[in-house]
């Protein structure tokens, strides 16, 4: 069709040459429309971010407070723990700006304490006086774990009943769960708080179905 004809038939249909558009253009407008909407989207989270640091995911230097338990609302320190005792439920805290980020499910940790002589390499050097660190949220289909496996040392998700060994980075003992248990490398700060050195060493939460 030529651009004279379109028009010709714009105006037949009632509509005003002037607002008539070919399929390039219509093309262009959708491109830039969906550009657009992007960068508004990474702007509002960044805003978001911003204005709700409870919702930051784990950053290098927070503390963990113990959200459950005998411990509740205590800043974790390696003597708290038993060795081979059951994990404690925590959310890593800012120290700086005295910020709880418990805002986002994804910072949920796992903090227990086992033997060093008993853990592999990889596990021992993210340890900080054998306090271990795992993501609290089945790599399956992101329940929070809540079982331990004293004997095995294994954490078991009650969903589907995924296992993963705590003395091995959080590797898959037992399915569904294809991938392992991010860890937090951790540390001691000045004050003897148990700290973490960086993010988790894997994207923590369930798998996408």
């Amino acid at each position: 069709m030529t651009k004279e004809r379109r028009h010709t038939q714009f105006v037949d249909d009632g509509v005003c040459p002037e607002f008539a558009f070919d399929r390039r253009d219509v093309i262009k407008l959708g491109t830039a429309l969906v550009a657009g909407v992007s960068v508004i989207g990474i702007n509002d989270a960044a805003a978001t971010a911003q204005e709700n640091p409870a919702k930051l995911p784990l950053q290098p230097g927070d503390r963990f407070q113990i959200i459950r338990g005998a411990l509740k609302n205590k800043f974790l320190q390696q003597d708290m723990l038993e060795v081979g005792s059951k994990p404690f439920e925590a959310s890593p805290f800012d120290p700086t700006g005295e910020m709880l980020r418990r805002r986002n499910r994804l910072n949920r940790v796992l903090v227990l304490r086992l033997d060093p002589d008993e853990m592999d390499d990889k596990t021992r050097e993210r340890s900080v006086e054998g306090v271990l660190a795992y993501s609290a949220l089945c790599t399956h289909r992101a329940c929070t774990i809540k079982s331990w496996k004293a004997k095995e040392r294994n954490l078991r998700c009650h969903c589907h009943l995924s296992e993963f060994a705590a003395l091995a980075e959080g590797g898959v003992v037992r399915g569904p769960a294809k991938r392992q248990l991010p860890m937090v490398p951790l540390s001691l700060d000045d004050d003897g708080f148990v700290i973490a050195v960086d993010g988790f060493t894997g994207k923590p939460g369930g798998a996408k179905k």
